[in-house]
């Protein structure tokens, strides 16, 4: 396995774990309180701590181990890779954007647009990595 898909993998495993806790911890039932907007962003800074750490701890301790690999040049394989899984995530942001605007009009709570805007970035990245590390193992 290359150095870029195993920091794919942990990448992966890192936004799934985090990403799966806060909308599972959530308190959906009371999204249309202000203070739900508070509480997300509450749950949102460790969240966002937490991947950061531990994205910097794997890629350290990745570098380390496999020294000759960091410096390796991107290749046209890696480049079609990174390409193709960007294009695939263009289109989860492109629905979750017309279904910002949806609610938008329909005057959805602020807790419930960032929650949408969220879920669609994440599910664009995953759709991203996970494509990528496919790639990675078919070819």
């Amino acid at each position: 396995m290359s150095f870029r898909e195993k920091i794919h993998w942990v990448a992966l495993i890192a936004m799934l774990l985090a990403f799966g806790w806060y909308f599972l911890a959530f308190p959906w039932r009371d999204a249309a309180s202000p203070a739900a907007l508070w509480a997300a962003g509450g749950m949102l800074i460790p969240l966002t701590i937490g991947i950061i750490v531990v994205m910097t701890v794997a890629t350290a301790i990745m570098a380390i181990r496999n020294r000759s690999e960091v410096h390796i040049a991107e290749d046209e394989r890696d480049r079609t890779i990174h390409w193709y899984g960007t294009h695939l995530a263009y289109y989860p942001m492109v629905v979750g954007t017309w279904a910002g605007i949806g609610l938008i009009f329909a005057e959805a709570p602020p807790a419930i647009l960032l929650n949408l805007l969220l879920a669609m970035v994440v599910m664009s990245e995953l759709l991203r990595i996970g494509s990528q590390i496919w790639l990675y193992r078919r070819s």
